[in-house]
Formats: C-alpha cells, sequence, structure tokens
C-alpha cells in the first residue's frame, strides 16, 4: 500500500489586500457582488450571484434561482455558464468569480453539481477556468483552475474507456 497526498494551491486576499487583486477580477467582483439582488431565494435565503469573463471579453453573470420543488432551482454558476456556452459556445470562459451574501471568514465554495458543470467546460475548451471565491466580507479566495476544487474529477475520459 502506498500513501499519496494532493496539494492544492490558491491564494488569499483579505479585506485589505483586494487593491493586489488584477483590475478585472476586482471589476467581476463587484458586478457578481450587485448582482446579488438578482437572485432568487425565497427558500433558503441564500444568495448566490456568478460573474465570468469570456475570451472575447464579453461578461456574463448569473444567479441561483430557487423552486418550491426542491431540487429544480439552479445554481448561479450553471446559470452563468450554461447561458455563456448557449450565446458564444466557440469561446473560451477564462475566469469566474462566485459570490454569495453570508458573512463568513472564509468564501463558501460551488457545490458538487457546479464543479462538475465548470469541469465539464474546462475539459471541453482544454484551458483553465480562473475561479475566485467571496463572501460577504471574507476574505478573497483564488484558484487558477477549477481542477483544483474537483481533484479526480469524472469526465468525458472515463466514458470513453474500455
Amino acid at each position: 500500500m502506498k500513501e499519496k497526498e494532493y496539494t492544492i494551491n490558491y491564494k488569499e486576499y483579505q479585506n485589505d489586500e483586494f487593491h493586489l487583486l488584477p483590475e478585472q477580477t476586482q471589476k467581476l467582483i463587484q458586478l457578481a457582488d450587485e448582482n446579488l439582488k438578482n437572485a432568487y431565494a425565497p427558500y433558503s435565503n441564500f444568495e448566490v450571484s456568478a460573474a465570468l469573463q469570456l475570451s472575447n471579453n464579453e461578461i456574463i453573470k448569473g444567479t441561483n434561482q430557487e423552486n418550491a420543488a426542491y431540487p429544480s432551482g439552479t445554481c448561479a454558476e450553471r446559470v452563468a455558464v450554461f447561458y455563456a456556452n448557449s450565446k458564444y459556445p466557440n469561446e473560451k470562459i477564462k475566469e469566474i468569480v462566485i459570490t454569495t451574501t453570508k458573512n463568513n471568514q472564509s468564501p463558501l465554495s460551488p457545490c458538487g453539481s457546479c464543479r462538475q458543470a465548470l469541469i465539464e467546460y474546462e475539459k471541453k475548451q482544454q484551458a483553465p477556468i480562473k475561479v475566485v471565491l467571496k463572501s460577504g466580507n471574507s476574505a478573497v479566495w483564488v484558484f487558477n483552475s477549477i481542477a483544483n476544487l474537483l481533484p479526480f474529477a469524472f469526465d468525458a475520459n472515463q466514458l470513453l474507456d474500455k
């Protein structure tokens, strides 16, 4: 038996270090935070917003949309990513910012379904998607790739292997 270790690298920016983030990331965080008001979360009151930038510099926003018939709602990340791919199928997602209204010390991370959806597009475009997380007044976490949030991801390779 071998014991192995998997390490995840990310950057953490405290509130007083926000100005150190790239200008485009700051802009996406601001847009995502402003868009939180459009979340439809009457059951959980857990509002989430996502803002992403495509390779053509187009910015797409999405918010979570709940439904009384759980789990028929959709998360903000998937709203933004699916719309982006529908409208701009040949553009790559460069970066996605995910914010919530919850005031935690550390950001909340995407659910498993959103991680799986994001890894699908990262594999499709054969380029990493930068992921930025922020919750209320929390620190900001920056991951260079969604693969850092979903190690050992299930993807098309498993379906095609015989």
